[in-house]
């Protein structure tokens, strides 16, 4: 018998992830001892979705102050969380920090919290787990913040990664730490019902990515027990529910939440892929669960190259369709085209021949990613083998 999907969540190591209708008591819980609270929200979306009022509400009873900062963009910059930083630095030491919003504000509140404890800037742990590297052993580790997020996508609620945008470069870049996997989460469906149609679908593509990307990279089975089943699981539910979703079911919204944080879950233990690789730096240009998940299909059509990850393939033959990995390939995309996922990216007025050129360059100095991928790619023939993935992608 198939496990009721809020179990999955259960086995999330060492954070707490809980499934509610009303945040409020466990908010509460997490208030009582503070004089204050930190709160990030961007502009409009907290508010409109009521999760702005719910902190509020449950800020009050706690008999606490709320210190609220609501100045993130879509895509926050090194800028944003350094006003973040300060803001922090402002108020009272060791406030307990929400973050209530979809992937961008919980990055850039994790990014900033991070920043706060360490007195430096932001900038400096682009990378992989620069603070934990420096860490004293028993030092207790740092605060981190309380995600509440309002969108069903990124899984940034479960995730150690923080993206941030350098404008002086014009691109983004990764935060890979540790000591920023927030402390606690709350998954409020109802919040998400605020999405407009089409944030319904990039978000929820988005967490199809994390949990295919995931599925697929049979490198990464060691590092985690339970990355498969929650990868399978979370992958069932965004076919199962985010068509659904798209038409305004409140249980496939609540499922399309859960797959969310399987998603983010998964890419924890199990990193994304070529797809996030390639379109890591087109923000602005393209929403970046869409950009993903149309540059998966080629993607897997390159892993295919790799006889484990032909057989893994061949597991989902139960949720697409088909009696051979191209043919699964196939379902798997006319699934995207009946969600309304345009076939090329050619379609997108601001992606060009050029962009595409200059990514399979760009994105081949990155050796680390390359070799990790589910069929590793050789940095000698990078640029060929990006460039073939993007052309077929872009629709040459």
């Amino acid at each position: 018998m198939m496990k009721r999907a809020e179990t999955f969540l259960a086995n999330c190591p060492g954070e707490r992830i809980l499934l509610c209708d009303d945040p409020r008591p466990e908010l509460i819980r997490a208030m009582q001892e503070a004089r204050e609270i930190v709160l990030f929200t961007g502009r409009t979306s907290a508010a409109a979705c009521g999760a702005l009022a719910d902190v509020q509400e449950a800020a009050k009873a706690a008999g606490c102050e709320v210190r609220h900062f609501d100045a993130i963009s879509p895509e926050p910059d090194l800028e944003t969380v350094r006003s973040m930083t300060e803001f922090l630095r402002s108020g009272a030491p060791g406030a307990p920090v929400f973050a209530a919003g979809g992937g961008s504000v919980l990055d850039a509140a994790k990014a900033a919290l991070l920043a706060c404890n360490t007195g430096r800037d932001a900038s400096g742990f682009f990378g992989v787990n620069v603070r934990t590297k420096e860490a004293v052993p028993g030092d207790g580790g740092m605060p981190r913040i309380f995600a509440i997020p309002t969108t069903s996508g990124t899984g940034s609620e479960a995730t150690p990664y923080s993206n941030i945008v350098d404008r002086r470069l014009e691109v983004k870049k990764l935060i890979k730490e540790e000591q920023i996997i927030p402390g606690h989460a709350c998954l409020v469906p109802r919040y998400t019902e605020t999405m407009a149609r089409h944030v319904t679908l990039a978000t929820g593509c988005d967490a199809l990515a994390h949990l295919m990307e995931g599925f697929l990279n049979t490198g990464a089975d060691g590092h985690d027990l339970h990355a498969n089943s929650w990868a399978k699981r979370g992958i069932e539910l965004v076919v199962e529910n985010l068509k659904r979703a798209l038409a305004g079911d409140a249980d496939a919204r609540r499922k399309m939440a859960i797959a969310s944080a399987l998603g983010g879950m998964t890419i924890r233990f199990k990193s994304t892929g070529l797809p996030h690789l390639c379109s890591f730096s087109w923000f602005g240009r393209i929403e970046h669960g869409i950009a993903a998940i149309m540059l998966l299909p080629e993607s897997w059509r390159y892993y295919l190259g790799n006889p484990a990850v032909a057989e893994r393939t061949m597991e989902l033959a139960g949720i697409f369709r088909g009696e051979t990995p191209e043919e699964i390939i196939t379902s798997f995309r006319s699934f995207l085209t009946e969600l309304g996922v345009p076939r090329k990216l050619n379609e997108f007025p601001d992606l060009s021949r050029e962009l595409m050129e200059k990514t399979a360059r760009s994105a081949g100095e990155n050796r680390m990613k390359l070799e990790l991928a589910p069929r590793p790619v050789p940095v000698e023939q990078s640029r060929e083998i990006l460039t073939g993935i993007l052309s077929k992608s872009y629709g040459d």
